[in-house]
């Protein structure tokens, strides 16, 4: 009796061990080396980033929206087919899809945690990067996109007005959840690398952005009512609190340490500097015109000058406004077709071997094909791997300045005097460019030009389009303004590849041969209109193929 008590206590004190051990192991085979659960601090600062360069990328020196927008053009052959002669081709979008997944780990993150910052914010990129992949493609994935977790592997191209209708929802939510935040909703001031942590800025950003949608939609009223939205409304909403400084802008900085967070044309990203590219003509003009000191900012003088003045060769000391000294070899003009200009930007659209060799006149020297000396350089800014005056901007206070101009002209939105609202986002703009820092500059001879002035405007949207133009400088916004209104009303030069207008949306990526997939993708193309610059027998999804947004409205061309 007593060895059999004695095998029981064993065997339950073994049992026990056991359990206990088991539950140990649990404990135990957790790896802190690979977390299953990451601050959504850390997630927060990768999707900021990451959404931050993709921007810029889609904005900047040999972009297709920069060439379109006639930022730059293309000075040798490399890159001239797409930049200089718009033969756009398809692109991945993954990059969007995994910062909307990567986003979407916050919004669920902050659920979890009844954290509503982190659920706002959430909401605000979300929109952000839907409204970025919409404005560019058209319809695309979205109610269904997001969800392989529950087997969702092939999600449908919802129409392009449900995905605005979407995006306005969001950020309607997004600020009503920032007026109402408690202590316990934090985020860390290091990790939000644009606001650092202050939910006023979130909630001015995500009223921006409602404005700029409301503006979008301005000729699909009827169609977005009918969708139970009304922009008017949201706009009206929105405007007194959204953006009311340059300190309000979405922006995010190149700290310039490393590849990863430094800008793309600095040495740590690029090992040969970006001399291909040349400032475009139409841009230069302007600027040159008006005698806009945002020119010595953006573009370097020509290194030897053609010049009337001169009889023979000599090197010139040139110092522009801001103290910025350049040698400049001023040469006897031998030709009336010479451009004399100090700041001499590249036609549009130019044979390559024309742009090789263009403003060259009768110098025979040689010269490599991108370091013509007679066409300027953009500026020296964008070579390296930082600079205050090179930000990542997802939105601007001289853009939402611009907004409302426009929508204070066009009128039903609540706002009057666009004047002074077209006053206030040039000198935004002018501000963000640092030109007050010239002694010299007085803003309001430079405003009183009749070529700026809003009261000596005969077109007076024409007006307010074309100076936002120029304030986007290497931004894509520009293009969708034009897009939607024709203005500023550019040309396409002689090599443009589908005839002369310039495109409007970009290509769907190469389509995936599943059947499930292939079914969404042409039901999508089938809604995209025709125009007459797609040539017989190509598909509708082409760069000239009119997404929703623009069928109907005889815009841009």
């Amino acid at each position: 009796m007593k060895a059999t008590k004695s095998i029981c206590i064993t065997l339950l004190a073994t049992l026990s061990l056991f359990l206990s051990s088991c539950e140990d192991l649990t404990e135990i085979n957790k790896n802190p080396n690979s977390p299953e659960n990451v601050s959504s601090n850390f997630i927060m600062t990768y999707v900021l980033t990451t959404t931050g360069k993709t921007v810029f990328t889609l904005g900047k020196d040999g972009s297709k929206i920069g060439a379109a927008m006639q930022y730059m053009q293309a000075g040798t052959n490399e890159g001239a087919a797409v930049i200089n002669q718009y033969a756009w081709t398809q692109e991945s979008w993954n990059t969007y899809y995994d910062i909307l997944r990567n986003n979407q780990l916050v919004y669920d993150n902050g659920v979890r945690d009844n954290n509503r910052f982190f659920q706002a914010i959430a909401l605000t990129m979300k929109s952000f990067v839907f409204g970025l992949l919409t404005d560019l493609y058209g319809d695309i994935p979205y109610s269904e996109a997001l969800k392989a977790g529950s087997s969702t592997f092939f999600p449908k191209y919802d129409a392009q007005a449900d995905v605005y209708k979407g995006i306005l929802t969001d950020l309607r939510e997004a600020s009503a959840l920032l007026s109402s935040l408690e202590a316990k909703d934090a985020v860390s001031a290091t990790s939000d690398v644009m606001y650092k942590g202050d939910a006023a800025k979130w909630r001015k950003f995500a009223n921006s952005l409602r404005l700029r949608y409301a503006l979008r939609l301005v000729d699909k009223k009827a169609e977005m009512n009918a969708l139970g939205v009304n922009i008017e409304a949201e706009f009206k909403e929105a405007t007194a609190l959204a953006f009311a400084s340059n300190a309000d802008d979405a922006s995010i900085a190149y700290l310039g340490t490393n590849g990863d967070n430094s800008a793309p044309g600095g040495p740590l990203n690029s090992s040969n500097p970006n001399f291909l590219l040349k400032p475009g003509k139409p841009l230069v003009s302007k600027l040159y015109a008006l005698n806009d000191p945002r020119l010595h900012r953006w573009v370097q003088p020509v290194q030897r000058k053609w010049d009337t003045g001169v009889t023979q060769t000599k090197v010139v000391t040139v110092t522009n406004i801001f103290g910025e000294s350049y040698s400049v070899t001023y040469v006897p003009a031998a030709s009336s077709s010479a451009d004399t200009s100090l700041y001499v930007g590249l036609p549009i659209g130019m044979p390559i071997t024309q742009a090789v060799a263009y403003n060259k006149g009768n110098d025979g020297a040689v010269y490599p094909n991108e370091r013509n000396p007679y066409v300027s350089f953009i500026h020296d800014r964008y070579r390296k791997n930082t600079d205050p005056l090179v930000t990542m901007n997802l939105m601007t206070y001289s853009e939402v300045e611009f907004i409302r101009a426009e929508a204070a002209l066009l009128g039903s939105f609540g706002l009057t005097d666009p004047a002074d609202h077209y006053k206030k986002a040039i000198r935004a703009s002018m501000e963000k460019a640092g030109v007050f820092s010239a002694a010299s500059f007085d803003f309001e001879k430079y405003y009183a030009q009749p070529a700026v002035s809003y009261a000596a405007a005969a077109n007076k949207q024409e007006r307010i389009l074309e100076q936002k133009w120029l304030s986007s400088w290497f931004g894509i916004q520009s293009w969708f303004d034009w897009r939607r209104t024709g203005y500023p009303a550019l040309k396409a030069g002689e090599v443009a590849q589908f005839g002369p207008a310039l495109p409007v949306r970009y290509m769907y990526p190469s389509p995936n041969l599943d059947p499930s997939y292939l079914v969404n993708y042409t039901s999508a193309v089938d809604r995209i209109g025709t125009s007459p610059y797609i040539p017989s027998g190509q598909s509708k999804d082409h760069p000239y193929g009119k997404m929703w947004l623009i069928q109907g409205t005889g815009k841009p061309w």
